[in-house]
């Protein structure tokens, strides 16, 4: 995904010194009395148009906020079978979900206005997380149940401030992934 975002970000680039050139050029030629003048604002539409088309090729906030999903469910099945390495890369991929989704959308509209989620999710990286990060590492299941169930409770207050209380996050009953061996005994036995 982060190439199609460096795609659409090289392609308006190009766009935009396409049109810049294009416009210098014209404006110099009609000066010359070589072509007649160019609307100035037909290159602008022009520049619209293409951007409006790349926004449309980059996924949503929603799509984003699957991964998140996929990856916390994991990270919850990787921790209660001790997997502690397996849990502490589903948490580096929830954190780097997580950035993806407010690059995505940063500031949402919610009930009371507007919210920051770029800030949300700044805070519950310096705290939530790091408090599952410090569990793993510890390799502390009861410590990492807390965080995790502080986690669920943040991502709930976070649905809430921006007008979504019918998404609320639980422990899960199965992991998103069954090609997965979750249980770091049989990776051993094998």
């Amino acid at each position: 995904m982060r190439f199609k975002i460096v795609i659409a970000a090289l392609l308006a680039v190009a766009v935009v010194t396409d049109v810049g050139v294009t416009l210098s050029t014209r404006r110099a030629e009609a000066v010359e009395g070589k072509v007649p003048a160019v609307d100035p604002g037909a290159p602008i539409a022009q520049l619209q148009a293409r951007v409006n088309e790349l926004e449309g090729r980059v996924p949503d906030q929603a799509i984003v906020m699957t991964h998140v999903a996929y990856h916390f469910t994991n990270l919850w099945f990787a921790a209660r079978q001790h997997n502690w390495p397996l849990a502490d890369f589903y948490l580096g991929e929830v954190r780097k979900d997580l950035k993806w989704a407010v690059r995505v959308r940063p500031v949402r509209e919610g009930p009371a206005g507007e919210v920051n989620v770029k800030g949300i999710a700044e805070a519950v990286d310096k705290t939530e997380f790091s408090k599952l990060a410090q569990a793993i590492q510890e390799r502390r299941s009861e410590s990492f149940v807390r965080a995790y169930d502080e986690t669920l409770a943040a991502c709930s207050a976070c649905h809430q401030a921006i007008g979504k209380p019918y998404l609320r996050p639980q422990r899960p009953t199965s992991p998103e992934v069954h090609v997965i061996q979750f249980d770091q005994a049989a990776k051993r036995a094998r």
